[in-house]
């Protein structure tokens, strides 16, 4: 008897440990698999980025590399710079694409196009959209953004129920309305916080470079700790559909409670994504194989993204139960403090 209860006592302590890394990972490749049309929203982002229609913004690079001007007499070394900064402004005005603002952040379908801005496809389009105006192409980023948050409140929504298959999920205009907000929260915290980043740094530099380069360290290990802790604010209104304020809380909270295990997933995550985008990268862009690219690239984002909706839910509904029962101990503890002596007998007969 004594056996059977120890035996009885591990089993319980196994079950109530929270979800881990591994079983998270594995989780979001089992639900994955099961259902393939879950990968169909990146990969028709990536056909479309690959092979559609491209708005460029190269006027108003041109216009600005125009400005880079130096007079005659400037010195050799600077004038080598600004040609590099030149040239790079202008690899990168051609092969820029303003409709990879559809992979949005916080909460967009992951592109792998986005990232390779292929500047060769298989099919040549003769013509493309260019843009000049500023306040045209600010304009055409905010609608593309908006609409790419709302794919990809749909898509984080296909996720999580491939997660949760009996949980009650919220609307997709709730989400997305949501995810509107933490949009506009995060963008302007990082307009604002990097400005004032930025020209702390350059005042700090005027005084000594060094300290410049130590303000920026600390600005941008501030930046990255934030992200850190609320990276499962998106899942947090998806899921369980806080607010956003309330989804930011939750996800700091939990990072906080699960912080070794967090970073432990997080490292994972970047490193298969990592790895694996080596790989998605060694097709050219100009070739059909490029297609197989697109493939692993969105099982395996969609993998990690189910897996990381699996992740959060155990270990949220884990934290709570054990808040829960802490709870419930100190009030019987305060409960039991409070008793007379007789009444604390009879309570223990």
């Amino acid at each position: 008897m004594v056996k059977l209860g120890f035996v009885d006592s591990r089993l319980r302590s196994a079950q109530d440990r929270p979800i881990g890394v591994v079983a998270s990972l594995v989780t979001g490749f089992d639900r994955v698999a099961a259902r393939p049309l879950l990968i169909l929203p990146p990969l028709l982002l990536d056909l479309f980025l690959w092979l559609g229609p491209k708005v460029s913004i190269s006027p108003l690079v041109d216009q600005i590399i125009a400005q880079l001007t130096l007079p005659s007499g400037a010195e050799p070394a600077l004038v080598e710079q600004i040609s590099t900064v030149q040239e790079s402004l202008q690899a990168i005005a051609h092969r820029f694409n303003l409709l990879t603002a559809l992979s949005s952040l916080p909460a967009g379908v992951p592109s792998l196009m986005a990232g390779l801005l292929p500047e060769n496809t298989p099919l040549v389009w003769s013509t493309a959209v260019e843009l000049g105006d500023p306040l045209l192409i600010l304009l055409g980023w905010l609608v593309l953004t908006g609409v790419g948050l709302g794919l990809g409140a749909l898509y984080h929504r296909g996720l999580a129920r491939a997660a949760a298959p009996d949980m009650d999920l919220t609307s997709g205009w709730w989400a997305y309305s949501r995810l509107l907000a933490l949009g506009a929260l995060l963008y302007g915290g990082l307009l604002i916080g990097g400005g004032i980043a930025f020209l702390v740094a350059t005042l700090a530099a005027f005084i000594l470079p060094l300290l410049g380069i130590g303000v920026s360290f600390i600005a941008f290990s501030l930046l990255f700790w934030l992200l850190v802790y609320l990276v499962f604010t998106p899942h947090g209104i998806i899921r369980y559909r806080f607010g956003v304020m309330r989804a930011m809380m939750e996800s700091a909270l939990l990072v906080r409670w699960n912080f070794m295990a967090t970073v432990g997933f997080l490292g994972a995550a970047v490193v298969i994504s990592w790895l694996t985008n080596m790989v998605w990268s060694l097709p050219a862009t100009q070739s059909w194989y490029a297609l197989l690219a697109i493939l692993g690239h969105s099982f395996i984002s969609g993998t990690l993204l189910t897996g990381s909706y699996a992740y959060y839910q155990g270990r949220r509904e884990w934290m709570v139960k054990v808040r829960d029962e802490i709870e419930a101990r100190l009030e019987n503890l305060e409960r039991r403090r409070k008793l007379t002596p007789e009444d604390r007998e009879e309570g223990d007969v």
